[in-house]
């Protein structure tokens, strides 16, 4: 997808420059499963079933498994299999899920995409998520902080104060954010890197002011908040959509089948097989755009520039 690519090239120029430089399914898998063991065919599945395939999204906010259900429930209409949720406590085991062949499809973001492979996944990815109605792959990062905080107008002005971040392994919550903050000048010490978890209680703690004054989240959670006027945008870029992907090791037919399902659609092909929209989808998810895993070569980009001060980009 040559558009998505020259897209991706302008993503990594904004990495420079714009911060100075982001079923049957409802049973649950424990995350202690032993999974990719089982042949099923010329492929493997986490299960050991061939009936079943095991599903996980990050936990970047608050009932993550219940707005990600829609898309387990078109997953088993794809494939015609159950589909079971992985139950994920934070992003490292998501991580560790996808390297030991516990999952089968995520929803993860670009940095957790990184980081996988870099602890032995072999994963591919099948498209990456539009935000926006009729855009390509992409969202934002945001800078944010509270309005009381007025001699902060830039991110040089983060300097020697508690910023929260989301996660130490978020895209846009984390790895993106420390990439402006060193072009900025600015290094945050271990004792002044407060983690939310979640994009939208990361949003809510700057907007409460009490921990931290200034931090990050992605902008579906820090844009509600900046037009209500809680909280107050300093800055933001886009980065690098997050990714739905897929073992390698899966039968050829079934990841042909969710290729050709799940890349390049939309809200309508979600509905069109019967499935029923909830209101964090229909808000803030519009389709998967295809990519390559080239597509993430601008996090590899990053992580080198960054990697004295994120571990998660450390080899």
């Amino acid at each position: 997808m040559q558009s998505t690519l020259k897209r991706g090239l302008a993503i990594a120029a904004g990495l420079t420059l714009a911060f100075g430089l982001t079923a049957c399914a409802a049973d649950t898998a424990d995350s202690s499963t032993d999974g990719g063991t089982a042949d099923a065919g010329e492929g493997t599945f986490a299960s050991g079933d061939s009936d079943t395939l095991v599903f996980a999204v990050l936990p970047d906010h608050e009932g993550a498994d219940q707005d990600a259900q829609p898309i387990a429930d078109w997953i088993a209409e794809i494939t015609g299999k159950n589909v079971e949720f992985f139950q994920a406590t934070d992003y490292t085991a998501v991580v560790q899920g996808l390297a030991a062949d516990q999952i089968d499809i995520a929803q993860i973001s670009a940095f957790t995409y990184f980081q996988s492979q870099n602890a032995g996944a072999d994963i591919e990815p099948i498209g990456a998520q539009i935000t926006q109605e009729g855009a390509e792959p992409g969202y934002f990062s945001v800078a944010v902080k509270y309005p009381a905080a007025t001699d902060v107008t830039s991110l040089e002005d983060f300097a020697d104060q508690p910023v929260c971040f989301v996660n130490p392994t978020s895209t846009s919550g984390f790895a993106v954010p420390m990439g402006g903050l060193l072009e900025a000048g600015v290094t945050v010490s271990d004792d002044n890197r407060l983690f939310g978890e979640e994009h939208d209680l990361n949003a809510k703690k700057v907007a409460q002011g009490t921990d931290c004054q200034v931090g990050f989240a992605q902008d579906i959670d820090a844009d509600p908040l900046i037009e209500s006027g809680e909280l107050e945008e300093v800055t933001r870029v886009q980065v690098p959509a997050a990714p739905i992907v897929m073992q390698a090791a899966l039968p050829q037919d079934v990841k042909d089948q969710l290729t050709a399902a799940l890349a390049d659609s939309t809200q309508s092909d979600l509905t069109d097989a019967g499935i029923e929209l909830n209101e964090f989808l229909t808000d803030g998810w519009f389709g998967f755009g295809k990519v390559d895993d080239a597509y993430y070569d601008l996090i590899r980009t990053l992580c080198t520039e960054i990697a004295d001060e994120v571990e998660a980009c450390q080899a």
